[in-house]
């Protein structure tokens, strides 16, 4: 989810029902290693890096520098303690903004009209840019994990005490759980591979979209093989195209298929003729009728598992 204009339809999909408020060309690249530093049981002190996947800064032409850190963490796999893990991303982010904000003032000699800001080291005319981090579920299950903290807390927590404990909830996109007029939102290829992750389980809805929708005919060869990897679908995608016909990709998988199962029962003929007649693979493959193009590749399937 590198790529800007997908990075900002995902946002614009998912948070303005895709309404085109966010520009590729208004994101900036950011570093996303972020670093903390925890104190440990006895007292000292030891750095821990954490990397988070896309980091983004909105810089926005209304006459201030910056707008909103937008982040996207990627998962192949559901993550159960998901709001945790955000959580400490975004607190990373913010700490990291106080501190650049700090060593810019002292940078500066700028000390402060008052005691508070000469020791907090942030201004009483600072801000903070808000951090809004979306997480993308690339399977085609349903996330079945928490995604907020209340969710992790024990079911007879007291309900006085919960409301004083601060909450977060993770911003999700997972294909399962969203509706298709949802996934229209999207106006990048994203909406298409969302899509089709969503219905890769159920066969025949999968090739009645791919069918129907002229998008599919047409189809960015980046936005294919994520297709391919995340729907665990093995596409016969053509080396050099860079547009891909998927209903054609999913025919020639299926031809694929076919002929793998073909080889693979005509090389089992071959053994057990050769086995049971003590024939050489060339008299095995002549009575089988296998023509002389075909038989160099037997040959050399046998010689290699021999």
């Amino acid at each position: 989810m590198g790529n800007s204009l997908r990075f900002a339809d995902l946002f614009n999909g998912y948070c303005f029902a895709g309404e085109a408020r966010i520009s590729p060309h208004e994101l900036k690249d950011m570093d996303s290693a972020s670093i903390v530093i925890p104190y440990s049981k006895d007292g000292a002190i030891f750095p821990t890096q954490k990397a988070r996947d896309v980091l983004k800064v909105l810089v926005k032409t209304d006459g201030r520098a910056a707008y909103c850190i937008l982040g996207v963490e990627n998962q192949s796999e559901v993550h159960t303690a998901m709001p945790v893990r955000n959580m400490l991303y975004d607190a990373m982010t913010m700490a990291e903004q106080i501190n650049a904000i700090t060593n810019y003032h002292k940078e500066k000699h700028e000390y402060g009209c008052s005691n508070v800001e000469f020791l907090s080291g942030f201004h009483e005319n600072d801000v903070l840019l808000p951090v809004v981090t979306l997480v993308i579920y690339w399977g085609a299950d349903e996330w079945n994990a928490p995604i907020s903290l209340r969710d992790m807390y024990p079911k007879n927590i007291d309900k006085t005490l919960l409301q004083y404990s601060p909450d977060y909830h993770i911003n999700l996109v997972s294909p399962a759980l969203l509706d298709d007029d949802v996934l229209d939102f999207f106006k990048s290829d994203l909406r298409e591979v969302l899509k089709f992750i969503k219905y890769s389980k159920n066969k025949q809805r999968m090739m009645e979209l791919v069918t129907c929708d002229p998008k599919y005919k047409s189809l960015d060869r980046e936005a294919a093989q994520a297709i391919s990897i995340c729907s665990s679908v093995e596409l016969s995608i053509p080396e050099g195209k860079e547009r891909i016909n998927m209903c054609q990709a999913i025919e020639d998988m299926k031809a694929d298929a076919r002929n793998e199962g073909r080889v693979d029962a005509q090389l089992t003929s071959i053994r057990n003729l050769m086995k049971n007649k003590g024939w050489t693979a060339q008299e095995a493959m002549d009575a089988l009728m296998i023509s002389a193009d075909e038989q160099a590749q037997y040959i050399s399937m046998i010689r290699h598992t021999q």
